[in-house]
């Protein structure tokens, strides 16, 4: 097989690895959850994560970063798996796993948001305002049943909340490692982020009294087995050798892609429901992140 051959091979199995493996990570932590504990369970996947490219790292003669950049790993470490991934872990507890993959989706309208406020961040044009309706509008139509219900409450809520703040912990990570952690290797980076959370992530659900409950069943292990590998291990790195081989607007096709394997796992192995609200409001939500990520290259071009 010659480079360009071998190449066009690495780039269809990394994209395939994002595609498939990130998709089917919800699928997991739904039945993880199942048996487990929220935060000691997403602790035990970080820590063993960490803890396993870390090792790897310093057995390939990686360098250390330096002192200066810790604090800067730490904070998005915290804010992109202790906040944002937590909080999904804890909200599929009640929200179904093709659900919670969809309004993830919306992950790209916190980034425009967030970075139109920075000082000297990209404006929102028309294309960019019109997708975040398109979005918004998706979400009332996933939430509409529960909103005309009689007697709802707030509460009822609570899993739908949990998703949209995982959102703004993995937008606010996202650009605030993007600007502030640098001259650090990109999997070294991952690795102690990973490290990091996992432990406080540990400690949260000892304070929280997780520790009785916790029950690594058969149907627990393979979960958690499957997030430390395919989500945390090869998932991640198939995403970093694609960010730094192909265009940033193609790696993020995988936003399209992530909920409509997921929906479909749910389906075929926890028969969670595809009605039509479920699916137009995929459909309306996936149109939105389309409007915003062309508004994004757009404004970048």
């Amino acid at each position: 097989m010659d480079a360009a051959r071998r190449h066009r091979f690495l780039i269809t199995l990394n994209f395939a690895a994002v595609y498939v493996l990130w998709g089917s990570t919800y699928l997991a932590i739904r039945y993880g959850v199942l048996d487990l504990p929220p935060a000691l369970m997403a602790g035990t996947r970080f820590a063993v994560a960490g803890l396993l490219m870390f090792a790897w790292l310093l057995w390939r003669r990686q360098p250390l970063p330096p002192v200066r950049t810790l604090g800067p790993i730490a904070l998005t470490g915290m804010l992109l798996l202790f906040g944002g991934n937590f909080l999904v872990t804890w909200a599929e507890i009640t929200v179904p796993s093709g659900t919670a993959a969809v309004i993830i989706a919306n992950l790209p309208f916190f980034m425009t948001g967030l970075e139109a406020l920075r000082r000297d961040g990209e404006r929102l044009s028309w294309l960019g305002v019109a997708g975040l309706i398109i979005g918004f509008t998706g979400m009332l139509i996933l939430m509409w049943p529960k909103i005309t219900a009689q007697g709802v409450a707030f509460g009822q809520f609570r899993g739908e909340l949990a998703l949209l703040g995982a959102n703004l912990c993995w937008a606010t990570g996202s650009i605030y490692s993007k600007h502030n952690v640098k001259g650090v290797a990109p999997l070294m980076a991952v690795a102690l982020e990973m490290l990091i959370a996992g432990c406080a992530l540990l400690l949260l659900g000892l304070i929280m009294g997780e520790a009785p409950h916790y029950q690594m069943t058969p149907r627990a292990a393979v979960a958690v087995g499957w997030l430390i590998v395919a989500g945390s291990l090869c998932g991640y790195s198939a995403f970093i050798w694609l960010l730094n081989h192909v265009p940033a607007a193609k790696v993020s096709t995988y936003a399209y892609v992530n909920p409509v394997i997921a929906v479909f796992l749910g389906w075929l192995f926890l028969a969670e429901p595809i009605d039509w609200r479920m699916a137009v409001g995929t459909l309306v939500i996936l149109g939105g992140v389309a409007a915003v990520n062309a508004a994004r290259v757009r404004l970048r071009t």
